[in-house]
């Protein structure tokens, strides 16, 4: 399993909006289209979670599970690579 994870400035307060709920659906929507579609059709992932957190009043997180193939093992940098294009 990949983990890659966004250490962002604390941002509960932006309970309108809430920026980190809408980049988690982002990051983990399943469509043809999304960054989980690209890495499966590319062979490289077989699933993908997002989760967003607020620690302790000082900072958010954003955090993305990825579990690779074999071939995703292999091209790891490509995997890093994807997901940071995709943000």
């Amino acid at each position: 399993m990949l983990q890659v994870c966004w250490v962002l400035p604390y941002c509960e307060r932006e309970f309108n909006s809430k920026p980190l709920k809408y980049f988690s659906h982002l990051f983990g929507h399943e469509s043809d289209s999304s960054l989980l579609g690209y890495l499966k059709d590319q062979g490289l992932a077989m699933s993908l979670s997002s989760n967003a957190e607020h620690e302790i009043r000082q900072f958010s997180q954003l955090s993305l599970d990825i579990v690779l193939t074999q071939h995703g093992y292999e091209q790891v940098h490509d995997v890093v690579a994807a997901v940071f294009k995709y943000a």
